[in-house]
């Protein structure tokens, strides 16, 4: 790792987010030469010393483009879920423009499983079509990014990540974590099979692609080891949060109370709560606001049990496998973090939250 990233210089957007600090830090780590963008100071806290920042938008192309002058490899992981698709796809033309302009020799981008229309229902790998209307706003500008750079003029190797779990994942740790200690977690019974990730392995699977020699315009599955039970995964956190783990409820009985599945696929923009939550980061940084609204919901809520909406109910029901062999080829792509090792990893940041 030392041979291979002394001294680099890489640009990461989303350094802030999930998966961004912890690719900021295993760069840093590496000895490479690291630039941020991020839109206030106080979101910088968490983030390793070393890091250059660059405070500011990506609506501001000139300062984008200045702070891509002399990168190596931009990652880009940005991808504001508090505005709507269209303000994202924009955002994203103009870092590929300003990258472009700066002369960057290669792009590692994230984007996500969810991309295929075959996903959660069947097996997924690199040959999968893109071509079913509708879906969320959210799948509509993955699956645009993904096209503008496999026809642009950058190398770019495009990571798509299936359900990426660890100390600060929003939902699939965090969140889960949260409603075990308030009141529980319902999956379905029977239950479909859980495509995880650790987060490291995600990290891992970038690092491998920044490197690849004769890069193209490449697309890349990323997953873990092997699938696991929904149902392991909330049963494992609940045995570190001693809470007891998931709640089975038939299937048939979760879909009666659903009920049909509305339209997802307008891009109403931000609501009013995402505007706030935006300020929020802003202001105070983004792990002290996601500590507020913790204890806020912890306050708030009722029985605090998380039952499955139309999302959630149809990945816990998915039995589709995400083939990872050309990430192995190509990128000797190697996850090493199973259910077991990955709990292992996760549990001090779980007894944290608990505390």
């Amino acid at each position: 790792m030392e041979t291979a990233w002394k001294g680099r210089k890489v640009f990461v957007t989303g350094a802030t987010g999930f998966i961004g600090r912890r690719l900021a830090g295993a760069l840093v780590e590496a000895g490479a030469d690291v630039s941020v963008l991020t839109r206030s100071r106080a979101s910088l806290r968490g983030l390793p010393q070393g890091v250059r920042e660059r405070i500011g938008s990506m609506s501001d192309r000139a300062l984008v483009e200045t702070a891509l002058h002399g990168q190596e490899v931009l990652f880009n992981l940005a991808y504001d879920v508090r505005a709507s698709a269209a303000e994202n796809l924009a955002s994203f033309d103009r870092l590929m423009a300003a990258a472009k302009a700066a002369g960057v020799g290669r792009i590692v981008h994230t984007s996500s499983i969810v991309v295929y229309d075959n996903w959660p229902g069947t097996d997924c790998d690199e040959a999968g079509t893109m071509d079913r209307p509708g879906g969320s706003p959210y799948r509509q500008a993955k699956i645009e990014m993904e096209r503008r750079l496999m026809a642009g003029p950058l190398p770019a190797a495009i990571l798509q990540p299936t359900i990426v779990w660890g100390p600060g994942s929003t939902l699939w740790t965090d969140g889960f974590a949260r409603a075990l200690l308030a009141g529980g977690v319902v999956i379905p019974k029977p239950e479909g099979i859980c495509n995880g990730v650790f987060v490291d392995d995600v990290v891992q699977a970038c690092l491998k692609a920044a490197v690849l020699p004769d890069l193209g315009h490449e697309r890349f599955v990323i997953s873990g080891p092997g699938p696991f039970p929904w149902s392991a995964l909330v049963d494992g956190y609940g045995a570190i949060l001693g809470t007891g783990g998931a709640t089975r409820i038939p299937a048939d009985e979760i879909a009666r109370n659903l009920g049909p599945k509305p339209d997802e696929s307008a891009d109403h923009g931000p609501s009013m709560a995402a505007r706030i939550s935006a300020a929020g980061r802003k202001i105070l940084g983004h792990r002290r606001f996601e500590a507020l609204v913790a204890v806020a919901k912890s306050k708030l809520a009722k029985d605090g049990v998380l039952h499955p909406n139309h999302h959630l109910f149809e990945e816990y029901m998915g039995r589709g496998l995400c083939r990872i062999d050309h990430a192995r080829d190509r990128l000797g792509y190697a996850p090493e973090y199973d259910l077991e090792r990955g709990l292992a990893a996760t549990a001090d940041h779980l007894r944290r939250m608990k505390g």
